[in-house]
Formats: C-alpha cells, structure tokens, sequence
C-alpha cells in the first residue's frame, strides 16, 4: 500500500505489532489463473514435505470443478460435507476435516497432514455463488489459525468465487508457472499486477471497517514447475517475461513493478535473473496413482520439495 506522512506511524506500529506477536499459522493460496501448472501436486507434496519438518499443516481443496487434490488422497467425503459447512453456519468445519496418515516401516514414524476435502459432482455446487459470500472461506478458516502451522489452499484456474475466496483468506500467494506455456507467466502476471492488489484493497477496507490492520495477500516470486528445460527454452522464457516486466513498468494507466515476482534475486548491482526450478520427475507425477504424496515414499521428489520449502517457508 503507499505510504505517506500521514499513514506512516500508523503503518510501522502494525507491522511492529506482527513482529512481536506474529500468528502461529501461514495460509497459502496455490493459484495460476492458467490451469495444468501442477497446483495440485505443489499443494499435497508441499504439505506433506513440511509435515517431515514436524509441521502442523491443513490443505483445503477448493476445487469443485476437479476434486483432483481430494481424489489423489483417496478421500471419500462423508457428511457434513464441505458444502454443508460453507453454507450452513451451524455446523463446525472441525467436523469436515479429514486426517491424511502414512506410518514409515524404516522409522517407525507416523507423518500427515489434515485435508479439507470436496465432494459430490460439479451441478451440487452451482448455486454456491448465491449462497455464500468471498470471504466466507476466511472466516471458516480463522477458526483453525491456532491449530496449525501451515494452511494451503487449492484454488481452480480462474477467477470467480472459488479462487477470489481462495486468495482472500491468504496470507501470501504461491503460483507455480510452466516455462514453455506463455500463457501460465501471462496470467501469473495478471494475478500479481491485477487480481492481487484487488483482494488486498477489499481485505484493507474489511480491516478498517473492523477497526483492525490487514494489508491483505502478498504475491510470493513465481517458480517453473515440473517440466525438462533446455538453455534455449529458457532464454525463450526469460525474454517473454522481460517484455511482461517491460510492458508493466511502462503501462501509462496502471505502472506495476513486476520484476521481484519474477527475478527476485535481481538488484542493480547484482543482475540475478534466476527462477527457482522444480524439476521434472516421474515419481511426482504419478504420485496421485498411488494415493500417496511423492516426497513419503522416493527420496529424489523428496529433495526437490526440501528446497522448494526451504527456498519459500523455511528461511
């Protein structure tokens, strides 16, 4: 938000109250308005990844359309549903949370993660627009914020009620993005220059009306997920970017500096253009036949998700 003298005070003196008493719990919304950039996989194999690190962590599947993270886990929604808690205030979301467990043999450990799961076909959730409102979801959320360390949130690839409600109850913005799919770094730019700084408007006007201080979700540095990438195609990427980064800082109605959710290692001394890279393996993309996140049972996917932790949650 821009800072003036007469904000200013006030700014610093919220932001040293979160210093001193920062919440227990981080809530992620994965988003791409592009849909196939492996949000689904980020989500669960993330998830599971920070359970390793004795996290406490809950995914919300908020993907009706495709139920993919609810159907990769195997979960089978019972009642109260989902649906049921979103539109009916009486019931507890606790009620609708499902505990995902794997039990090591090696270790004789017991690693997981809770899940939200969705349920039923496409048709039971049309008039959900009419019956709840975007901030809904955040408000469910807020009840569980002491009980975890981590929230993700899946969002579908688009932008209506499920993703707006989605990116409205985080706290930051994860977006993975494909290097040979243009549009993937297009709408990732949108999402941050546009879709962003409008839920972060409705959710300071929200706070102020609360009396409270909110600045709303922060877009995190997008990231290439999950496919082989030769030096040509990433020169290919990088110059597509640099025209979206131009294109941004130039736009004479809506100037948007787009370069740190891209290069987020680049200063004027340093012209750091790396992206970080989640490489492409097998075992990733055919966890979900197995029903069980990549990183518990091959240690190769394991270390990829170590460094994407450890490159955005684990400093």
């Amino acid at each position: 938000m821009e800072i003036n003298p007469e904000n200013i005070i006030k700014i610093a003196t919220s932001i040293k109250e979160k210093i001193d008493k920062p919440q227990k719990v981080l809530t992620v919304a994965v988003y791409n308005n592009k849909g196939g950039v492996g949000k689904t996989t980020t989500t669960v194999n993330t998830a599971a990844t920070l359970s390793l690190y004795n996290k406490k962590v809950l995914i919300v599947d908020f993907d009706p359309n495709q139920r993919d993270l609810t159907n990769s886990l195997a979960i089978k929604p019972g009642t109260p549903t989902f649906y049921d808690c979103l539109v009916d205030k009486n019931i507890n979301v606790t009620d609708v949370i499902y505990p995902y467990k794997l039990n090591s043999k090696k270790s004789k450990k017991s690693f997981g993660f809770d899940v939200i799961p969705v349920h039923g076909k496409l048709g039971d959730w049309d008039d959900v627009a009419q019956k709840i409102t975007f901030d809904r979801l955040s408000k469910l959320l807020d009840t569980l914020k002491n009980s975890y360390d981590y929230i993700f949130i899946d969002a579908p690839p688009n932008w209506r009620i499920f993703s707006v409600s989605a990116v409205y109850a985080a706290d930051v913005v994860l977006i993975p993005a494909k290097h040979n799919n243009l549009f993937s770094l297009e709408n990732a730019a949108i999402a941050i220059k546009e879709y962003i700084p409008a839920v972060q408007k409705a959710r300071i006007k929200d706070a102020a009306r609360r009396k409270n201080e909110d600045f709303g979700p922060v877009a995190l540095p997008i990231f290439f997920n999950g496919e082989k990438m030769t030096d040509a195609q990433k020169k290919g990427a990088k110059l597509h970017i640099n025209k979206l980064i131009r294109e941004a800082q130039e736009n004479s109605n809506h100037q948007f500096a787009l370069r740190p959710y891209f290069y987020p290692r680049y200063t004027a001394a340093n012209k750091n253009t790396d992206i970080f890279e989640l490489p492409n393996y097998a075992s990733i993309a055919n966890s979900a036949f197995s029903h069980i996140p990549a990183v518990y049972k091959d240690k190769i996917a394991k270390g990829y998700y170590i460094n994407l932790v450890k490159e955005y949650f684990l400093q």
